[in-house]
Protein backbone atom coordinates (compact mmCIF):
# COMPACT_ATOMS: atom_id res chain seq x y z
CA UNK A 1 0.00 0.00 0.00
CA UNK A 2 1.11 3.75 -1.38
CA UNK A 3 1.50 6.51 1.26
CA UNK A 4 -1.32 8.11 -0.49
CA UNK A 5 -3.50 5.01 -0.12
CA UNK A 6 -2.77 4.69 3.59
CA UNK A 7 -3.95 8.21 4.05
CA UNK A 8 -7.01 7.53 1.94
CA UNK A 9 -8.04 4.67 4.70
CA UNK A 10 -6.99 6.74 7.53
CA UNK A 11 -9.76 9.19 5.48
CA UNK A 12 -11.80 6.21 5.82
CA UNK A 13 -11.86 5.63 9.19
CA UNK A 14 -12.34 9.54 9.94
CA UNK A 15 -15.26 10.05 7.10
CA UNK A 16 -16.78 6.77 6.19
CA UNK A 17 -16.08 3.99 4.03
CA UNK A 18 -17.63 6.00 1.15
CA UNK A 19 -14.83 8.35 0.72
CA UNK A 20 -14.00 7.39 -2.78
CA UNK A 21 -10.77 8.38 -4.78
CA UNK A 22 -10.20 8.72 -8.55
CA UNK A 23 -7.77 9.28 -10.95
CA UNK A 24 -7.76 12.28 -13.42
CA UNK A 25 -5.99 11.97 -16.73
CA UNK A 26 -3.14 14.62 -15.33
CA UNK A 27 -2.52 11.58 -12.40
CA UNK A 28 -4.16 14.07 -9.82
CA UNK A 29 -6.83 12.24 -7.55
CA UNK A 30 -10.37 13.56 -7.09
CA UNK A 31 -11.34 12.83 -3.67
CA UNK A 32 -15.01 12.72 -2.32
CA UNK A 33 -15.64 12.51 1.21
CA UNK A 34 -19.33 11.80 0.96
CA UNK A 35 -21.45 13.08 3.66
CA UNK A 36 -19.55 16.02 6.32
CA UNK A 37 -21.50 17.29 8.94
CA UNK A 38 -21.82 21.60 9.00
CA UNK A 39 -22.86 23.40 11.97
CA UNK A 40 -25.47 25.50 12.34
CA UNK A 41 -25.79 28.05 9.99
CA UNK A 42 -25.80 25.94 6.28
CA UNK A 43 -28.67 25.74 4.00
CA UNK A 44 -28.52 21.93 4.94
CA UNK A 45 -26.67 19.59 7.42
CA UNK A 46 -24.53 17.89 5.70
CA UNK A 47 -23.01 17.80 1.95
CA UNK A 48 -20.25 15.95 0.15
CA UNK A 49 -17.15 17.42 -0.08
CA UNK A 50 -14.74 17.03 -3.51
CA UNK A 51 -10.83 18.13 -3.89
CA UNK A 52 -7.90 17.07 -5.48
CA UNK A 53 -4.62 15.81 -4.16
CA UNK A 54 -2.08 17.20 -7.23
CA UNK A 55 0.43 15.69 -8.71
CA UNK A 56 3.62 15.69 -6.28
CA UNK A 57 1.43 15.51 -3.24
CA UNK A 58 2.49 15.80 -0.35
CA UNK A 59 5.30 18.46 -1.33
CA UNK A 60 2.58 19.63 -3.06
CA UNK A 61 -0.41 20.91 -0.97
CA UNK A 62 -4.45 19.81 -1.54
CA UNK A 63 -5.60 23.80 -2.73
CA UNK A 64 -9.38 24.44 -2.91
CA UNK A 65 -12.42 21.92 -2.18
CA UNK A 66 -15.91 22.15 -3.69
CA UNK A 67 -19.09 20.80 -2.07
CA UNK A 68 -22.42 20.26 -2.94
CA UNK A 69 -23.98 22.83 -5.64
CA UNK A 70 -26.66 23.57 -3.54
CA UNK A 71 -25.10 24.55 -0.22
CA UNK A 72 -25.39 28.32 1.03
CA UNK A 73 -25.84 29.73 3.37
CA UNK A 74 -28.93 29.63 5.63
CA UNK A 75 -29.65 32.98 5.22
CA UNK A 76 -29.70 31.81 1.48
CA UNK A 77 -26.61 33.83 0.39
CA UNK A 78 -23.58 32.57 -1.25
CA UNK A 79 -20.87 32.13 1.40
CA UNK A 80 -17.86 34.23 0.71
CA UNK A 81 -15.33 33.23 -1.28
CA UNK A 82 -16.70 30.61 -3.82
CA UNK A 83 -17.68 29.94 -6.90
CA UNK A 84 -20.05 27.91 -9.00
CA UNK A 85 -17.67 25.76 -11.01
CA UNK A 86 -16.74 22.35 -12.63
CA UNK A 87 -13.87 20.59 -10.81
CA UNK A 88 -10.85 20.23 -13.34
CA UNK A 89 -10.78 17.34 -15.64
CA UNK A 90 -13.96 15.68 -13.80
CA UNK A 91 -16.75 16.60 -15.70
CA UNK A 92 -18.49 17.70 -12.45
CA UNK A 93 -19.09 20.94 -10.81
CA UNK A 94 -20.40 21.81 -7.77
CA UNK A 95 -19.98 25.50 -5.41
CA UNK A 96 -16.29 25.98 -5.44
CA UNK A 97 -14.10 26.94 -2.10
CA UNK A 98 -11.28 29.62 -2.85
CA UNK A 99 -10.05 28.18 0.42
CA UNK A 100 -6.00 27.28 1.13
CA UNK A 101 -4.15 25.43 3.58
CA UNK A 102 -2.26 27.88 5.81
CA UNK A 103 1.36 26.07 7.26
CA UNK A 104 1.08 22.77 4.84
CA UNK A 105 4.43 20.51 5.98
CA UNK A 106 4.62 17.64 3.69
CA UNK A 107 6.37 15.80 6.41
CA UNK A 108 3.60 15.88 8.92
CA UNK A 109 0.46 17.46 6.94
CA UNK A 110 -1.78 14.62 5.43
CA UNK A 111 -5.26 14.36 3.77
CA UNK A 112 -7.11 14.23 6.95
CA UNK A 113 -5.54 16.97 8.44
CA UNK A 114 -6.51 18.89 4.97
CA UNK A 115 -10.15 17.52 5.74
CA UNK A 116 -9.96 19.05 8.98
CA UNK A 117 -9.19 22.76 6.94
CA UNK A 118 -12.24 21.88 5.36
CA UNK A 119 -14.18 21.14 8.50
CA UNK A 120 -12.97 24.54 9.60
CA UNK A 121 -13.67 26.97 7.22
CA UNK A 122 -17.21 25.24 7.63
CA UNK A 123 -17.11 26.77 11.22
CA UNK A 124 -16.33 30.07 9.80
CA UNK A 125 -20.37 30.58 8.74
CA UNK A 126 -19.94 33.32 6.00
Amino acid sequence: MTPVERQIEDLRKAYGEGVASRQLPSGALLLTLPDVSLPPGWSKSRCAVKFIVPVGYPYSAPDCFWADRDLLLATGQVPQATNFQDIPEANEGGIWFSWHVQGWNPNRSSLVSYAKVIENRFKEVR
